[in-house]
């Protein structure tokens, strides 16, 4: 018996491995179908094209993240710790958004799941901006995108001992609170 969520799911993982890997341009549909499972008619009959797997996995990395690491606005440094702590946990998704930028650009047009994901982290922030929670100096947009992009560090985790890892989570956490203190 067909079990089309199961199905998605393994095409999703499959797809998440083969870009982390070799990008948009070089995944190759059947490597996905194969490591799925699956034959290359279900990636099109579930996601349309490559490109729309592509989508897809960058939707389900966002609900994830979105699910695992809540951004707390009045806590800006604890989050980006946790965020620091969620890439190192999963590298694959730095690789992704490497490949997304190098293949595609800066998208003007963010899929709906990323949309509604920035905007209420910025909403929150925002909130905490106008309670005095933290600074108000910087734009909401702009602030939580410092946060993040300090927090997605471009580091190679594996070449990092633990200490060495906890130093530099550290050092991110409080250059943060600092960042936004009021």
């Amino acid at each position: 018996m067909r079990n089309p969520e199961e199905t998605r799911r393994r095409l999703l993982e499959a797809a998440t491995a083969e870009f982390a890997a070799y990008g948009i341009a070089g995944a190759r549909v059947d490597r996905i179908a194969d490591a799925a499972g699956c034959n290359k008619q279900s990636i099109y009959g579930y996601f349309g094209s490559k490109d729309g797997l592509f989508e897809a996995v960058l939707d389900a990395i966002v609900a994830r993240a979105v699910s695992e690491v809540p951004v707390d606005a009045n806590d800006l440094a604890g989050y980006a710790g946790r965020v620091f702590d969620w890439y190192g946990d999963n590298p694959e998704v730095l690789r992704l958004w490497n490949w997304m930028q190098l293949e595609q650009g800066d998208p003007k047009q963010m899929s709906e799941a990323m949309l509604a994901a920035r905007t209420d982290k910025r909403e929150k922030v925002r909130a905490a901006q106008q309670a005095g929670v933290i600074t108000d100096a910087i734009p909401a947009e702009q602030l939580l995108g410092f946060v993040n992009r300090l927090a997605s560090t471009q580091i190679d985790y594996c070449s990092l001992d633990s200490c060495e890892r906890s130093a530099l989570r550290a050092s991110l956490v409080e250059a943060v609170r600092r960042l936004v203190a009021p």
